[in-house]
């Protein structure tokens, strides 16, 4: 793999972790209303909002774990110009 396109894929893949960070708020809330849904439509609302909580969670971390890599493979990549 050449380094533009190294360089490319890493920037690419950068804004989709912060596209994903961005949208952790109603991608968890839509995750966690599924959830409900699958559990018959009932649940405790402490549960339900940990339910909710906890995929937005899911989807930050997802999204932060990708921006970090490929933001420190687009450093790495430029550093060595």
């Amino acid at each position: 793999m050449s380094r533009r396109s190294f360089v490319v894929m890493s920037l690419v893949l950068f804004f989709i972790g912060l596209f994903i960070v961005f949208n952790s708020v109603s991608w968890g809330h839509n995750a966690a209303n599924a959830y409900l849904l699958s559990q018959g439509g009932s649940m405790d609302s402490s549960r339900f909002v940990i339910a909710i909580q906890e995929y937005i969670n899911m989807y930050r971390w997802i999204g932060s774990i990708v921006s970090l890599i490929s933001g420190l493979g687009f450093i790495k990549a430029i550093e060595f110009r």
